[in-house]
Formats: C-alpha cells, structure tokens, sequence
C-alpha cells in the first residue's frame, strides 16, 4: 500500500511537469506563463494611517458615582440587617422572660414526679430487701457527700 502511494504520487508530478508552460486559471481553462512580472505598490496617496494609540470610549458611570451607588446599597442592607437583629433580640428576651414565668410551675411538676418516683423506688426496694436483716430502707450505702439525683425511670 506504500509503494501503490509512492506510485500515484509520482504519476502526478509527471503531469504537472508536462504541464510546466501552461498554468490553469481560476476557471479551469489553461493559459500560458507570462515571464514579465509586475510590482504591487501602494495606492496613490498612501494607506491610511495605522491607529496605535488606546481609544477607549467613557461608557458608564464614573468611579465616584460607582463608590456612593456602593455605598447606598451597603448602607440599604446593614439598616435591615442591624434592625433585623434588634427585633431577633426583642424576641429572644419575650421568649426567655415567658420561660423564666413558667419556670416555678415546671419546678413544681418535677418536684411532684421525683416524689411519685421517690416512693415507688423505696416500694421496691422493700419489696427486694426485706430478706436482709437490718436493711433500712432509702439509707445511702456510699459515704458521699452531696446528693445525687436518679437518672433513670424505675424497672418495671
């Protein structure tokens, strides 16, 4: 396949060496080489002269009117924002003042549950003990010092 396109390649540039003193116009059509050969020059009076120097044109506002815009739009968005706060602020206080006024009624339910549970837990612990002599109930078997709060509900 090589030598097949080496081949073509060569029956080409014999027909273009056979063909040396007639060139083919644009048209197809084939006409002799002329040998005179004529200089292009530049049109009478000259090319126009070359831009080189920056043109930009001044489009948009200037640098001083792009500062105040920015700073009316920060100015805009720092107003709602700091006035947003504030009301978040009421709000917190009306939520913890409500909380702070509910507090002793919540103190109260705790303090009835721990009761309840409080009585049910030495329940159970008589029920379990009472084959253990001298076993006094809700007597703390540890030597600590401070009072500690059950964490869990009671088995059942």
């Amino acid at each position: 396949s090589a030598l097949g396109e080496g081949h073509q390649g060569v029956t080409m540039l014999a027909r273009l060496v056979s063909r040396s003193r007639s060139r083919l116009s644009a048209w197809g059509r084939s006409r002799p080489l002329s040998t005179s050969y004529v200089q292009d020059g530049p049109p009478p009076g000259g090319y126009a002269d070359v831009r080189y120097k920056k043109s930009i044109p001044n489009k948009g506002p200037s640098n001083g009117v792009l500062l105040a815009g920015l700073g009316a739009f920060m100015a805009y968005g720092w107003f709602f924002t700091l006035r947003g706060i504030q009301h978040r602020n009421r709000s917190n206080i009306e939520v913890h003042d409500v909380r702070i006024s509910i507090l002793p009624f919540l103190q109260a339910e705790e303090d009835q549950r721990y009761v309840e549970l409080r009585a049910y837990l030495d329940e159970k612990e008589r029920q379990l003990m009472q084959d253990v002599p001298n076993w006094q109930v809700n007597k703390p078997q540890f030597d600590t010092v401070e009072w500690v709060r059950p964490k869990a509900l009671p088995y059942t």
